[in-house]
């Protein structure tokens, strides 16, 4: 379903699973959990663990601020799909039968182990970056440019 987007003033950035219940406490509703899904067309789709806020009159509303703004978001609820105080990995699926794509989607799961090993899984916003989490963020910047030269963007 289509949710349309409305990001609340003066919140952080990609931080959903604080800011909704602070919806709800303040103005009633409920969060839904799901997925959001975004699609690079001929290349992969990816679903990214999500939460959004039910109004009391049952409509969904995509509060949550993001680096880049959207009129709206592809939203899939998952109620059986509970947020448990750490990190979620995004779903991952290729479009095209290409090596390079199949190594991003590689890489980008290998920076997520990266960067919620140990006790980083726990931390949310800013993390230190190690040179692990450094190496793994070269990877998928390398090979997010090798797929932007084949397919565009």
């Amino acid at each position: 379903m289509t949710v349309p987007c409305q990001p609340l003033p003066d919140k952080p950035v990609l931080e959903c699973f604080r800011i909704v219940p602070e919806q709800v406490q303040a103005h009633g509703g409920k969060q839904v959990t799901g997925w959001t899904i975004w699609e690079w067309p001929n290349v992969l789709i990816e679903a990214e663990f999500h939460a959004v806020w039910q109004r009391p009159d049952g409509t969904l509303v995509d509060i949550t601020p993001r680096t880049q703004s959207f009129e709206s978001i592809l939203f899939l609820p998952d109620p059986k799909k509970v947020y448990r105080g750490r990190q979620v990995d995004n779903v991952r699926r290729a479009l095209s039968d290409s090596l390079l794509v199949n190594r991003l989607i590689q890489a980008s799961e290998e920076l997520f182990r990266a960067m919620n090993k140990g006790d980083l899984a726990d931390q949310h916003g800013e993390i230190e970056a190690t040179p692990a989490i450094i190496k793994a963020y070269e990877r998928v910047a390398k090979a997010h440019q090798q797929v932007v030269t084949k397919f565009g963007i």
